[in-house]
């Protein structure tokens, strides 16, 4: 298609005051294929995954504003830069101009449009509104309305981004305002709009092809007032001066550049600009081959930036009075050219709008929020920039936002920083949680690399939570039964029996729950097993998760188990503890905690519960002896005595170093205590005594006068409790029932005999329950997430 329909002079009237009504506004690409354009770069950035990941919007590009969703607020945005029409004439930059002047006569250049704080006509809707719209879409309280902010950030970004492609027009580089017609955006609209399949399959073809997107080194500070933000760059990166030597086509050249220097529009075949020049052309071809009806004479261009197959077609002077300095011997360009400038200058647009995308949301610091290891009631939150070199300075305020379960956000008091953090630098401060938090959000405003009043966030959501479980602990080994004979003579009789397990050898059985899912398995990162923090090395212990060994610690893909629902801890010890740890006491070989971390980086640590030792002893003794100091008949003296003992020492995660329940004094808490030092509490019986009984009955003195016969007994018994001056302690680590009983008879001298005793038994080794009992410190935790912990019992057998 030529441009039959051009005028046959220049248009000047524009220049000459003609009023705007009489001339229709210039506009570059038609509104449909920005948007065309505009949904390819949504698709080539990386904002999809920036929603997904970074703030937690599940359904990303995908998510559905007022009935459209955010791919489509920025294609719309991209179509709605040009209306109302007078926007066009702020879609013009010349590179070799300085940018006060570089937009034509009747506007501003597009850098400085896409940064204007007051657009005019059609609204606002620049780079600082788009960041304006993103705090708001971080901060606002209400769901709907931050949905409504995301839109209208989509929006203004679609609408920045059309002037972007704009420069990717070669009219919008080189000082032609074309207001009747450009061929070359003509050209582009034809084969968008086209019914024609052929036709819409080449315009197709463009948007395919791959894109060139923008360095990440090309957003420099640019020193102008009025585009201070680094974005500008994309347009104009101040690079290339109008000569050869100095024009570039790779990504860290500015697109108008780019295209001003590698392209011509209509008006300026070889006119007004150094460059594209005529010496960059190479020989002639026909396309379609000479003596082929239609057949045209086109040059390409073969230096001077990219090679270009149909860059200059030779026409009649009929079709050269359309082109402006053309009527002697000059050039046109027609569909072909056309085309094959598209072939370039389409993806590079693609590519730098999806460069803008990502530029926009662009985010290289994480955060935690954790439990303050100096104040449980606390919470530590820790910002941090990672060491990569690429990694951008962040100078400026850091705030914390909760957001509940309906949605709701709200500052949180205490919980901002304003500070520099490098690359590999980090920020801390510790805040009073507030209850019922789903997700944490934290957002930056400040100075972001280059660009100063630059907004970013992240969304961290705190569920669901999964908890570890323990329902068991029990001896592995066999239990060891023995009875021996420790005196037998003429005079005495001493039999003890005794049994017990092996505490090296035990495992721990339990599941993985979580309030919220039925599969908690598929919430999960990372399981680890936790040992004493004195001890060195990794001290002998299995975890398996669903039956399969892990080693000590398992992380999401790292291993065949996938979603795993059961776990178990199996210890087989040389010794359950070693030597003396740091600082004294005992070092304990056994895992402490079973940590468990979510997918959302929320770590549980439950403490684990184990047996320390069990055991029982049972004595039967005999034995007689003369008494000289009674009668005659009384001086023979018949005993036999029977002694049992029952003691059990438990072992807590949360304990103390030796996993016993005091105070970093040794203190014990009265029974009366809401909760002690250890995440535990007792229930039960224990050989049939209640959990917290204590008693003592003693008569040891029966045989204190010559009587001919006499019993007598001596019991103790404390079930995890002792007594003390003020009342009964918890002693939750220890339990112990001993008993003895005595019968003896006085014979006369010559009637004594050794007396029988019975073969021993010891005491049966009781099993023990215990309620999972969560401290205060846990309590803050769960109210902040607002989550209920799970009931449960541990038996221990």
């Amino acid at each position: 298609m030529t441009r039959a329909d051009r005028s046959v002079t220049f248009v000047v009237t524009v220049a000459l005051g003609v009023t705007l009504s009489a001339t229709k506004p210039a506009q570059s690409y038609a509104p449909a294929t920005h948007a065309e354009m505009g949904a390819i770069a949504v698709d080539r950035s990386n904002l999809d995954t920036i929603l997904r990941n970074q703030y937690d919007i599940d359904r990303g590009i995908t998510l559905a504003v007022n009935g459209q969703t955010v791919r489509a607020w920025i294609a719309n945005g991209a179509a709605r830069e040009d209306f109302p029409g007078i926007r066009s004439l702020n879609h013009f930059h010349n590179p070799l101009k300085a940018w006060a002047s570089a937009g034509g006569l009747l506007g501003q250049s597009s850098v400085y449009w896409q940064q204007s704080p007051d657009q005019g006509l059609g609204g606002t809707w620049s780079w600082p509104v788009a960041r304006q719209r993103l705090f708001e879409f971080l901060t606002l309280p209400v769901p709907a309305a931050r949905e409504r902010a995301l839109a209208d950030t989509a929006q203004a970004l679609g609408q920045v981004m059309h002037v972007v492609q704009d420069a990717a027009s070669p009219a919008h580089t080189r000082d032609d305002p074309h207001p009747i017609r450009d061929g070359y955006e003509a050209r582009i609209e034809e084969l968008r709009a086209s019914r024609d399949a052929t036709l819409r399959a080449r315009f197709q073809v463009l948007l395919a092809a791959p894109s060139t997107l923008p360095a990440a080194t090309i957003f420099t500070p640019t020193g102008d007032l009025q585009a201070p933000a680094p974005v500008a760059r994309l347009i104009d990166s101040d690079t290339y001066g109008g000569t050869a030597q100095s024009y570039a086509t790779g990504a860290q050249t500015g697109l108008a550049e780019y295209t001003s220097g590698g392209y011509m529009s209509d008006d300026t075949i070889f006119l007004g600009f150094a460059l594209p020049r005529r010496e960059s052309l190479g020989p002639a071809v026909f396309d379609p081959p000479a003596d082929t009806p239609g057949a045209r004479r086109y040059f390409p261009k073969t230096t001077d930036g990219d090679a270009i197959g149909h860059f200059v077609a030779e026409g009649a002077l009929y079709e050269r009075l359309l082109f402006r300095g053309q009527l002697d011997g000059g050039f046109i360009l027609d569909d072909k050219v056309y085309e094959d400038y598209a072939a370039q200058l389409v993806p590079r647009a693609v590519g730098y709008s999806a460069g803008l995308l990502n530029y926009f949301f662009r985010s290289n610091f994480d955060f935690t929020v954790d439990v303050s290891p100096l104040d449980p009631s606390k919470r530590l939150l820790t910002i941090s920039i990672p060491p990569e070199v690429s990694a951008e300075t962040m100078d400026g305020t850091f705030t914390l936002y909760a957001e509940d379960g309906n949605g709701l956000r709200s500052l949180v008091s205490g919980a901002s920083i304003t500070t520099t953090l490098f690359r590999g630098a980090l920020a801390q401060t510790v805040f009073t949680p507030v209850a019922g938090v789903r997700a944490y959000v934290l957002v930056f405003r400040g100075k972001l690399g280059n660009e100063q009043g630059a907004v970013t966030g992240k969304v961290r959501p705190m569920g669901p939570l999964v908890f570890a479980v323990q329902a068991t602990a029990e001896f592995a080994g066999e239990e060891q039964r023995t009875t021996v004979t420790e005196v037998d003579n003429a005079a005495s009789l001493i039999v003890i029996g005794r049994r017990s397990k092996d505490e090296r050898r035990q495992r721990a059985r339990g599941a993985f729950f979580s309030a919220t899912t039925s599969d908690p398995g598929q919430q999960l990162k990372r399981v680890a097993l936790e040992f004493d923090g004195r001890a060195v090395g990794t001290p002998a212990a299995q975890l398996l998760l669903d039956g399969i060994d892990v080693g000590v610690a398992w992380s999401k893909g790292a291993s065949v188990v996938e979603n795993p629902s059961r776990w178990e801890i199996r210890i087989d010890l040389p010794a359950f503890f070693d030597g003396a740890g740091g600082g004294g006491g005992l070092l304990p070989n056994v895992p402490r905690f079973l940590a468990v971390e979510t997918m959302e980086g929320i770590t549980i640590r439950t403490p684990l519960l184990w047996w320390r030792s069990a055991s029982s002893f049972t004595e039967t003794r005999g034995g007689r002896q003369s008494v000289t100091t009674c009668p005659p008949e009384l001086q023979c003296e018949e005993v036999t005595s029977i002694s049992t003992l029952l003691r059990g020492l438990v072992f807590f995660g949360d304990g103390n170093g030796e996993g016993r329940d005091t105070t970093s004094s040794g203190q014990r808490q009265p029974v009366t205590a809401t909760h002690t030092s250890v995440g535990f509490v007792p229930i039960g019986l224990v050989a049939g005594h209640a959990v917290g009984a204590v008693a003592q009955s003693a008569n040891p003195n029966c045989f204190g006068t010559c009587t001919p016969a006499a019993s007598c007994s001596v019991s103790t018994i404390s079930i995890f409790a002792q007594s003390s001056a003020a009342g009964p302690v918890w002693i939750k680590d220890e339990f112990s029932v001993s008993s003895a009983n005595l019968v003896g008879v006085r014979k006369p001298a010559n009637a004594c005999t050794p007396p029988a005793v019975e073969q021993p038994s010891a005491p049966e080794l009781p099993e023990l329950r215990f309620r999972r009992d969560y401290l205060l410190a846990e309590q803050s935790r769960f109210q902040e997430f607002g989550v209920t912990p799970p009931e449960h019992e541990i038996t221990l057998r």
